[in-house]
């Protein structure tokens, strides 16, 4: 029975702390709830979030206890509600009195990024990317990224159509020393606005990028899976390799106005080689951006590892043995990209095997694909074969705060 000076209590969960909005891992819904103060983030079920969000200091335990039982059909007791207020408790998420707004320590940090190093904001670089967010909100709004997105794609297949002319126009430029060196700085450039793409867009949309160096090509944006909107972390995810495909397309235009054999050799060698940066981004395999607009599409976490870890389950599955059971959706999400998975790996191995093979074959002969065929099966043996780490059921959850680290 639960005692009446309990249910009487109104704590409240201070102020500081975000929620995520409702994503899946795996066959699971789940919440992030993340403390801004420390930097922690925790992973949450419904039911955990529903009281959790109810305490807000108005409320009593009682009040909150009548709508969690209309609304999953039990009462909780007190050994519950006492097991609860001392986690909140021991990991210091509860108000420290109800009518007082939650302060922040002197001495913590005020953000912490998704590794668990202290925050360390630029306030001149902050400046700069809101001046460009603000110069370029209107590009930025959802309908004209997706136009500018659309055309990016279609630049992408003329491209394809206009391959084999391109590579003969380009093919000097990939052995004379001073086109390689501009190639380069035209190459790195394109990566440094990739990443600033990146940070504009996340200060767009109100998050905060608590990191970004155009020189190792790094962009950290905090509390990324925390933002309200699916298509405000797809916007970030993808503003990269928009950038890349714009730069794409001043380059072309560029090739066409420009006059003179070396532009048109160094302009076609950086058509090829924007294409390909671009291409390369948009692939659905991890850490890649393509992967993470996949997983947000999907509203899913850490989906190639619960893609792998529901193929694991299938043997189980098909023979009706008793196991996890799986949503439809989730079921779909997951095997497709655990095929397309497997299908990439595949390639990925097979390219590797024949060039290896390609080139020890004047030594080898005939032999020469079985070694290198031998060291992916081993490779990929191994890989299947090392420990796997049990996933418990309430555990924090991989920095949420990361949004690349290409």
């Amino acid at each position: 029975m639960t005692h009446p000076g309990l249910l009487a209590k109104r704590p409240r969960l201070r102020e500081d702390l975000i929620f995520s909005r409702p994503l899946r891992r795996g066959p699971d819904t789940v919440y992030l709830l993340k403390d801004r103060r420390t930097g922690r983030a925790f992973e949450i079920p419904p039911k955990e979030q529903f009281l959790l969000r109810r305490l807000d200091g108005v409320r009593s335990l009682g009040e909150v206890g009548t709508e969690y039982a209309d609304e999953y059909g039990r009462r909780l007791g007190a050994a519950h509600w006492t097991r609860l207020l001392w986690l909140l408790h021991e990991r210091d998420l509860l108000a420290v009195h109800p009518a007082a707004p939650a302060t922040v320590h002197p001495a913590a940090p005020a953000a912490a990024s998704g590794d668990g190093e202290r925050a360390t904001r630029d306030p001149g670089r902050s400046g700069a990317l809101r001046w460009w967010a603000h110069r370029l909100r209107f590009l930025l709004r959802p309908t004209v990224f997706a136009l500018v997105a659309v055309l990016v794609v279609a630049l992408l297949a003329l491209v394809g159509l206009r391959l084999g002319p391109l590579w003969q126009t380009a093919r000097p430029a990939f052995t004379d020393p001073v086109s390689l060196v501009a190639l380069a700085l035209l190459a790195w450039s394109s990566a440094a606005l990739h990443e600033f793409a990146h940070g504009v867009v996340a200060m767009h949309v109100g998050a905060t990028v608590n990191r970004i160096n155009l020189v190792t090509l790094t962009c950290r944006v905090e509390d990324y899976l925390y933002l309200p909107r699916r298509s405000q972390q797809v916007l970030i995810a993808s503003a990269g390799a928009v950038a890349n495909g714009l730069v794409l397309l001043l380059a072309g235009t560029a090739l066409i106005v420009l006059p003179g054999a070396f532009a048109d050799r160094l302009l076609s060698a950086f058509v090829l080689v924007g294409a390909a940066q671009t291409l390369v981004n948009v692939i659905a395999l991890p850490p890649l951006d393509g992967y993470k607009v996949l997983s947000h599409l999907l509203d899913q976490l850490d989906l190639a590892p619960e893609s792998r870890r529901y193929l694991a389950t299938l043997p189980r599955r098909l023979l009706r043995r008793p196991g996890r059971r799986y949503p439809r959706r989730a079921a779909v999400c997951l095997g497709l990209f655990a095929a397309w998975w497997l299908l990439a790996s595949a390639a990925a191995a097979s390219l590797v095997i024949v060039y290896l093979g390609v080139l020890l074959r004047p030594s080898l002969g005939a032999l020469a694909y079985v070694l290198p065929a031998a060291i992916v099966c081993l490779t990929v043996a191994g890989w299947l074969a090392r420990p796997r780490r049990p996933r418990p059921a309430d555990r924090a959850p991989a920095p949420p705060t990361s949004e690349n680290n290409q």
